[in-house]
This record gives structure tokens, C-alpha cells and sequence, in this order.
């Protein structure tokens, strides 16, 4: 990557001298950002742009240019990368559109970008973007002419697939206050890209926050699921709990995620208390409303720092409480030193500071600013600045001081509390250990074939993980059902058996409570003459006659292969009712202990686990161990595309799996 971001020298083809021509714009933008490398342009005919000469011919340009950058016809682009390849540049940037996005045709030219990368060990970005920026090295490659002067060097860099997304974020970041360093617009992601997986694993580790605007929230189109886990975990449901588990704060619109980049430039929240300081009445009440919502607790003020604050003016002029409404004091030097005095009396975890100020008043606001900054710079405590005024005397304190000015106090207290839930993650999880994936047990599922593993086979693949099934045996007739039976004990259950049969309630193809060899011999007679019409060439058509587990809490455990993140685990509560109330949570397998905490506190249903009128509280620890158990199970066998155990039972006395189903994709052969 240094050398699509810190490139030598670069080479820019498809120029020309024509007012019209874009790439001509990608020349200006880097002389514009001061760039101070070689540029060279390349196009059909010669002249020059921005002081830089066109030539016609890439052969005329000096071999191991470290960057190119290509905005061409994309019928000429492979040529012109197989040359680049043969005059030593191993890093491209394709900005051409007319690729995988536009047609047919342009598929089969994208894929011949890719023979070609892999044939001379070549890494691009696109095709179909709008480029690289970096504000370091002042490489700024858009296609669409930037100014300077609307971007500010910042600690905030910027990953978009939409190239329109990404100066949006560059401009909006800039004039936040936040500052931008690097930004990239990925477009097809043909060679570099985005990689879910991946973003979680270095999110996780990383000290660095990492904020995330995801469109295109609606449930994908897919096939009809064949288990509760696959119906209900949607697209979007995922990558929340991915971005969750990670660590990574999701932004629901662009304000949001300024706004939270503007919060994560301050000194991080590490708490709930919270002081509201505001120079309105009205604007402390709505601050207040809001904080509350957003889970903060609004400090009670203690008798002898209101005292404290009311000796600053001599003036018993403010209530003690919290809001705290300065509206009747109009030297804003006092502000400041309330502020000061909050927080080393009281140290709360963060400061709202509101202030509404006409023009005549703008001087002493920006010593109030300056004030502020040096302020949280001695304490190491957050002060969001929220100043309704003008916006270009907004941009001024943020130009003068280097900090982040809000400009509503909704988003000022969104940002807070997205930094308070960065610092919570931290703290709970930053420091634990990812154990490693052990190898996996001998499998009972077999990989080769396609399609539903029956209940026994996955069950028996759940035991091998120490995840224990209630007792069972698999029988063919009625007689050897009703034997079976005997040998286990009663009360039992006779489930169908058929690869056909996925969910057999609604088919008849459960009875439970049976109590005698009698009841297991009727209802399995009764049970085949309903299901072996329908199923006449099924060869697994048969019968699993099971001890009935103890009454317990019915939850289910579901796993399932995405095609973004890999291997995803459901919690939920469940039985017949699953996808009817839809209490769920998920997270990436496998799971840490406190992964696995976390998923089950997430559950709206988690409190029927706990003691009710003196009963006995259902097993946390063996649902846990379940848990994790499961987790690893569904890391480890990525030939099943979807594997669940519905229900599972806990009781005070453990963990029982009651049914089970999976369904293996067959393996590719392997090769010689």
C-alpha cells in the first residue's frame, strides 16, 4: 500500500490538453496539494497541462514509475496495464468506468485486469473510482478538481466503494473540525477491497477506531431457508453484530459519523456522568431529554460547588441543578472557568458546554474556545463545544484552535456516547485473548454429499463438541420404535426420519410424551402411513425414538457460512416459536467467554433463565459452555453451509440438545 499512498513518481494516462478532459484534473489536483514527486501524463496527442508534458506513448516514459494511474477508454485499459507491468510499475490506480458495473463485455475485461495482475504480481484499486488521496504526500488523484482549501490535515481516513461518498467525507471531516489524512474510493473492488473478515480481525486489535456507514440495509433475496438460523439472519443483522463484536461504531448517516469522528478527536468518554452546561434554557432541556435517552446520568450538583460557582459573580442567579443554565451571566470568561472547576471538582466522564452567540459576541467566544481546549488539554477529560452560531465563525475557532466545534447538540451527544461505547468495548474486550481454532474432531457428517444432514448425524456431530443430545436410537419400523423405546425409558418422542422432512412438526412428523411400547408402535404406524406417499423413494425414511428431555428454557443455537464475514453463530429463543418472536443475537465463530456473555445479555428472553418464585435458575454456565462449544463447531466445519440445534434445553440440571439439522455443501474434488 505505501506505494499507491507515498508514491516516487507517478504517471497519469489519458490526458489531454481539451477543457473537458478528466484526467487532466487528476495533474492539477496533485500540483494543487503540493505533491512533490515526478508527474508524468501520457495521451494521444501532445502538450501540456499544469506544466507537465503529454506524450504520446507510455513507451516514452521512464521505466519503474511506482504509480499509474489510468483513466482511458476501458477497452484500452488492459493494454495499457500490460504495459505498465512490462515497464516495471507493479501499482495501478483504473479510474475508467464501463467495467463489471456496465455490461457483460466489461466483466470479461475486469477479469482480464485480474490475469494480468496475477500474472505480474501487480495490486490496483477499481476499476470505476474516483481514486487516492493522501494529504501526507500530498497525492490527490480524483478525477473531479478539489480545492485545497476545503480539506484539512486530520488523523481521520476514509474507505468508500462510491467515489461521491468519499469526497463527501473528506469535505465534511475538514470542515468539522476532524481533519482527513487518507482516503481511497475502492469502486468495483475488482483487486483491493474490503474484506469483512479481515476488518474485524484488525479492527479487534487495533488501538484505532473505526466508524462505519452501511447502505443497503434491506434483507437480501435468497433462496427459501431450510432452518430458522438462515431465515433469520439477514445481511444487515450480521454485519451489525460483526461490527459490534469488533469494536467498530456504526454510523446510521453521514451527519452521525462526523459527528462521531468530531467526539473521537476529544479526549475519550469513559463513563456515564455527565455536567450540561448551557448559556440557553430551552437548549439545556432538549440536551437533557436526549442525554438521558442515549444512556448518561445527568450528575446531581453538590451544595458546595454550586456555592463555589455562585462566588466566580456574586450573584445568586443560578439554580443548582444539572442542566446548568447560564443564561443570565454574559462574561464568557466565566464559562470557562466553570467548566474548569466541574471537572476538578467533580470529575464527570464528560462535558456538554452549549453556547448561542451573535457576532458582537464572536471574540469572546473564541477565547472561550481557547479556553476550552487548554482545559480538556490539563484534564484529559472530553468537552464537547457546541456553538449555535455562524457557520463560518464556527470553521474560524476550528481553523485557530485545532478542535472540533459542534454545531447541534444532538449530535454532540450522539458523538459523546459512541466514544463512551468505544471506551466500554476497550475495556471489556480489547485485552482478551482469541484462543486459537483447534483442529476439529472426527466428523459425522458426511462432507461429500450435498444437501440435509439428518437429525442423528448432526446430533451426533454436537455430541462429538460435548454439546449432549437426550437420548436417542434410530430405528425403521414401528416394532423396533416401540423396543427402542423400552430401552431408553419413558416418557419418549418419535420423530420422523427423512431427507425430505425438514420441519417435521408442521408435516406430523412429531409425537411427544409417549408413554408405553403401545402409544410408540400407533403413533409410528400411523406417523409412516402419513409420510410415506408423500416420500415413496426416500431410503432414510425412518424413525428416532428419544428419551424426553426435563422441562426446561427452549433456546436454539444456529450457525450458518457468510459470504462476508465466514462462519456466524445465532442465539435465540426458540422452539416452534423461532422466527415468531425473533429474539436473536449473532456474533462471528468461533467466541471468546465474554463474546459469548455478551450474546446471551443481548436476548430480550435472557431473564427467563434466572430464578421465578423460588424455582431453580436454569444452568447459565452449561448454556454458556454450549455456547462456545457450538461456536467452534461452526468454525470448523465450513462444508456446512447452515447447522442448528433447535431446541436446546436448559435446566438447572444442564444443557440438553433435543434436535438438530445441518446442511453440508459438497466439497470440490481435489485436483490429481
Amino acid at each position: 500500500m505505501r506505494s499507491i499512498f507515498y508514491p516516487s513518481s507517478i504517471v497519469v494516462i489519458g490526458v489531454s490538453e481539451k477543457p473537458d478532459n478528466l484526467a487532466r484534473n487528476i495533474v492539477g489536483n496533485l500540483r494543487a496539494f503540493g505533491y512533490a514527486g515526478a508527474i508524468y501524463a501520457v495521451g494521444r496527442e501532445p502538450g501540456q497541462v499544469h506544466g507537465v508534458p503529454i506524450v504520446t506513448s507510455l513507451e516514452e516514459v521512464p521505466d519503474h514509475i511506482e504509480l499509474a494511474v489510468i483513466l482511458t477508454p476501458a477497452h484500452l485499459v488492459p493494454g495499457m496495464m500490460e504495459t505498465c507491468a512490462r515497464k516495471g510499475t507493479r501499482r495501478v490506480v483504473i479510474e475508467s468506468g464501463g467495467f463489471s458495473e456496465f455490461s457483460a463485455a466489461g466483466r470479461q475485461l475486469e477479469q482480464r485486469l485480474v490475469e494480468i495482475a496475477a500474472q505480474y504480481d501487480m495490486r490496483f484499486v477499481g476499476p470505476n473510482c474516483i481514486s487516492v488521496v493522501n494529504l501526507e504526500s500530498g497525492v490527490c488523484l480524483p478525477f473531479a478538481q478539489l480545492e485545497s482549501a476545503d480539506l484539512r490535515l486530520g488523523p481521520a481516513s476514509v474507505i468508500s466503494q462510491s467515489g461521491g461518498v468519499s469526497v463527501t467525507y473528506l469535505t465534511r471531516l475538514s470542515a468539522g473540525g476532524v481533519g482527513v489524512n487518507k482516503g481511497v474510493s475502492i469502486g468495483n473492488k475488482t483487486n483491493l477491497d474490503e474484506d469483512g473478515r479481515r476488518l474485524v480481525e484488525l479492527a479487534r486489535s487495533s488501538p484505532k477506531p473505526v466508524v462505519v456507514q452501511k447502505a443497503n440495509r434491506g434483507q437480501a433475496a435468497r433462496a427459501v431457508a431450510l432452518s430458522h438460523t438462515a431465515a433469520l439472519a439477514d445481511d444487515d443483522r450480521v454485519v451489525d453484530a460483526a461490527l459490534r463484536q469488533a469494536g467498530i461504531l456504526r454510523a446510521e448517516s453521514f451527519r452521525e459519523a462526523v459527528a462521531i469522528g468530531q467526539a473521537l478527536a476529544l479526549p475519550p468518554v469513559t463513563g456515564r456522568d455527565l455536567v450540561i452546561i448551557s448559556r440557553s434554557g430551552g437548549h439545556a432541556v432538549i440536551a437533557a431529554d436526549m442525554a438521558e435517552r442515549l444512556g448518561f446520568r445527568l450528575m446531581a450538583l453538590p451544595q458546595d460547588f454550586v456555592d463555589a460557582v455562585r462566588a466566580m459573580f456574586r450573584a445568586d442567579v443560578i439554580a443548582p441543578t444539572n442542566p446548568l443554565d447560564l443564561g443570565v451571566i454574559f462574561d464568557f470568561n466565566l464559562y470557562a472557568d466553570i467548566v474548569a472547576r466541574c471537572l476538578e471538582v467533580l470529575a464527570p466522564h464528560a462535558v456538554l458546554l452549549i453556547n448561542t452567540y451573535g457576532e458582537a459576541e464572536a471574540e469572546s467566544a473564541h477565547r472561550l474556545a481557547g479556553r476550552v481546549k487548554e482545559i480538556m488539554h490539563n484534564t484529559g477529560r472530553p468537552v464537547a463545544f457546541c456553538a449555535y452560531s455562524r457557520a463560518d465563525d464556527r470553521e474560524r475557532i476550528q481553523n485557530e484552535f485545532g478542535m472540533p466545534v459542534y454545531n447541534d447538540l444532538e449530535e454532540a451527544l450522539i458523538g459523546l456516547a459512541a466514544s463512551r461505547a468505544r471506551q466500554a468495548w476497550l475495556s471489556r474486550h480489547a485485552a482478551q485473548p482469541r484462543a486459537p481454532v483447534p483442529s476439529a474432531p472426527a466428523s459425522a457428517v458426511d462432507a461429500s454429499r450435498q444437501g440435509l444432514v439428518l437429525p442423528p448425524n448432526a446430533l451426533a456431530l454436537c455430541q462429538s463438541y460435548g454439546i449432549a443430545p437426550a437420548a436417542f436410537e434410530v430405528t425403521r419400523t414401528p416394532k423396533s420404535a416401540a423396543r427402542a423405546a423400552a430401552r431408553l425409558g419413558f416418557p419418549v418422542a418419535l420423530k420422523a426420519i427423512s431427507s425430505e422432512l425438514v420441519h417435521k412438526t408442521d408435516r406430523g412428523g412429531v409425537s411427544l410424551n409417549l408413554g408405553s411400547e403401545a402409544e410408540v408402535a400407533a403413533a409410528a404406524k400411523v406417523m409412516g402411513d402419513r409420510l410415506r406417499p408423500k416420500a415413496a423413494q426416500d431410503e432414510t425414511l425412518g424413525f428416532m425414538v428419544q428419551h424426553m428431555a426435563a422441562p426446561g428454557i427452549e433456546l436454539i443455537l444456529g450457525g450458518k457460512q457468510d459470504a462476508l464475514f465466514g462462519p456466524v453463530v445465532m442465539l435465540g429463543i426458540g422452539g416452534v416459536y423461532a422466527e415468531i418472536f425473533k429474539d436473536v443475537a449473532f456474533r462471528l465463530a468461533p467466541l471468546t467467554p465474554l463474546e459469548a456473555e455478551d450474546m446471551l445479555e443481548e436476548l430480550r428472553g435472557a431473564a427467563l433463565l434466572q430464578s421465578v418464585r423460588g424455582g431453580a435458575a436454569a444452568d447459565r454456565e452449561a448454556l454458556l459452555r454450549a455456547i462456545l462449544d457450538f461456536s467452534r463447531l461452526v468454525a470448523e466445519h465450513p462444508e456446512l453451509s447452515e447447522v442448528e440445534i433447535n431446541p436446546l434445553i436448559i435446566s438447572p440440571s444442564g444443557a440438553i440438545a433435543v434436535d438438530a439439522r445441518a446442511v453440508a455443501v459438497a466439497k470440490e474434488p481435489q485436483a490429481g
